[in-house]
């Protein structure tokens, strides 16, 4: 999984850095942690918590991602195809003191706030919340970014 912010579709990338400087003004310091998936690395990550471990970890090798406990093996996301693998969405961490912290969800909703006035889609509304998700289609479908189509703005 990439987190160079470069594999992300332009206007995508752009409300990302857009989402940094917000979160600066709020003292919000966060890192992009996934960017651009391929569909094997989707794919791998949908088995968790839906198959065994081993069967987790066999696509997780050919995806090029590192192998996860039985502990881990739980689900983490709730979408075969995902704007991942478009370059069309970014999954961040909040920084507290240097270390990631999944539970601030008082500053993942400062920051969803943010990035939904930049014209994001926040995770954090999802039913299935993903705090740290952001991603902007420009209003395609999954349809749509799979015959190629891209956001313009």
């Amino acid at each position: 999984m990439s987190r160079d912010i470069n594999s992300l579709v332009p206007v995508v990338r752009e409300r990302l850095l857009q989402l940094e400087a917000g979160a600066k003004q709020l003292g919000i310091e966060f890192i992009t942690v996934y960017t651009l998936r391929t569909e094997a690395e989707q794919h791998a990550l949908f088995a968790q918590g839906r198959k065994t471990v081993d069967e987790v970890n066999r696509l997780r090798k050919e995806a090029g991602l590192a192998p996860i406990t039985e502990g881990q093996n739980r689900i983490v996301t709730r979408l075969l195809t995902s704007v991942h693998m478009f370059g069309c969405a970014f999954d961040v961490a909040i920084l507290k003191d240097g270390k990631i912290d999944w539970q601030d969800t008082y500053s993942f909703e400062r920051l969803g706030a943010v990035g939904e006035s930049l014209g994001l889609r926040w995770g954090g509304r999802f039913t299935f919340r993903d705090w740290g998700h952001f991603e902007y289609t420009g209003g395609l479908t999954i349809e749509e970014l799979k015959e190629g189509k891209r956001p313009a703005a």
